[in-house]
Order: C-alpha cells, then structure tokens, then sequence
C-alpha cells in the first residue's frame, strides 16, 4: 500500500506539472504589424465648433510597437521601454499627395507617439499608453483641395496582449479636429484589417470568415484569428470586418 501511495503521489506531481507547462507563457508588449480596421464611436456632447467633423465612421490606423535605442548606445535596443507608433490612413494619405504636388509640410507629424506604461501587460493582459504626441497637417490650398488643418490626439490606448492573442485587439480615445472642429470618439479597433467588399462593390461577410471555402472562391481565409469568428462583422459603411465589441479585457 505504501508503494501505491507513493506511486499516485508521483503521479499528481507529474500530472500537475504537465497542467502547468500547457498553460500559455506571457509575452512582452506587442501589436499586430500593420493596419487595423477601427470603428469611431462619437461620444456625445463632444463636438465644439462648426464643421462636419463628428462625421467619421472608421479608418484603417497602422499600429507598430517597438524599444527605442538605449542612452549610452544608440546601437543597442533598450529592452526596458517600449514605445507605441499610430498613423492614419487619412493623414497618411493626404501627406503623401502633398508631397506628390511639391507642397511642403511644416512643422506637421503624421505619427502619434507613446510610451507604454510597462514592457509588460499587466494581470488583466493590458498594455497601456496613456497618452501619445498629436499628429497633424496644416496645409495650403492646393490643386483642387482647399486649405486644410486636421488633428489627431490619441489617449488611453488599450492592447490585449496574450499568446493567443498578441496584441490584435485595441481599443482608444480619440480628438479629431478639422479645421475649427472638434470632436471626440471611442474606437475600437482588429487586427489584421480586412476589406470586405466584393468585386461588385457590395460588402460580403464571407470575406470576414477566416476559414478557406473552395467551393465558393474563397481559397485562402481572411487571416483574422479563428477564436474571433463570432465576434467580428463586416461593416457596410467601412466596408470592413470589425470587432462587434471589445474583448472583455479592455470594455
């Protein structure tokens, strides 16, 4: 009887380390690589000025997190920070066709910067930004585009951060202003961002699904984690598969 005690007591201690090396490891700060579908939800009251700049829908916001070169070396990454990048399509794009039309940008950055709270997420698998520098175009009338000022002010930037889900998901505050408008939103926002906008011009879910469907054309999936399936859409005014709502983690 001793030997079998003994025995089932080996057992539990292999059985319990077996459980404990299946549960997933934690992982530094991140973000998808690339743009992510982002839905704008205007908060209400917050529009001050005249303007048409409590009309934004969404956009596609590229996100890139990385550590910045160390004091005493700028050769070597310093591993105890690390800082989040965001730039929109929208003033992405609009920098690009000033440039393309020879008109100078001064002054203006179309990249928010910050600085995550810690290197890693924190027991709700958080990584936070606080706070990010403004981005922003001030630009002379050109060709047919009239004189135009917008700005974007980023804040309490939320990333879920798990092995399984390595920094796809993000929520944010966002001022935009327009001119002499101002307004304010809740976004919500999934990596990768996906089109879901057929050949005809008309949005088809099907393209949201990450499973690959052959007989329908379909040979590759859309690339966005399985485990998301019933929780993204494909939006008909972005013409874009979303999330329906934040992961519990950042509501």
């Amino acid at each position: 009887m001793k030997r079998t005690h003994g025995t089932q007591a080996g057992l539990m201690v292999v059985l319990a380390s077996l459980v404990a090396s299946c549960e997933q490891p934690r992982i530094n700060c991140t973000t998808g690589h690339g743009g992510f579908a982002a839905t704008y939800t205007l908060k209400p009251g917050s529009k001050q000025g005249e303007g048409d700049c409590d009309r934004l829908r969404g956009d596609v916001i590229g996100l890139e997190k990385y550590n910045p070169s160390q004091a005493d070396d700028r050769e070597e990454q310093d591993l105890s920070r690390a800082l989040l990048a965001i730039r929109t399509t929208e003033l992405g794009a609009l920098a690009g066709e000033a440039e393309g039309a020879g008109v100078p940008i001064d002054g203006g950055a179309v990249v928010s910067m910050g600085e995550f709270a810690s290197v890693e997420p924190d027991d709700d698998d958080v990584c936070s930004v606080a706070s990010l520098s403004p981005a922003e175009l001030d630009l002379p009338a050109f060709g047919e585009r009239p004189a135009t000022r917008i700005r974007y002010e980023w804040s309490n930037v939320r990333v879920h951060v798990t092995a399984a889900f390595p920094g796809t998901q993000m929520t944010a505050d966002l001022t935009y202003t327009r001119g002499e408008c101002t307004a304010s939103y809740s976004v919500v926002g999934l990596w990768p961002a996906v089109a879901c906008a057929g050949q005809d011009g008309a949005t088809d879910p099907s393209l949201c699904d990450p499973q690959a469907d052959v007989a329908a054309g379909r040979l590759v999936g859309s690339g966005i984690n399985p485990d998301l399936e019933q929780r993204v859409t494909c939006d008909p005014e972005l013409a874009l598969c979303v999330l329906k709502e934040p992961p519990e983690a950042l509501r």
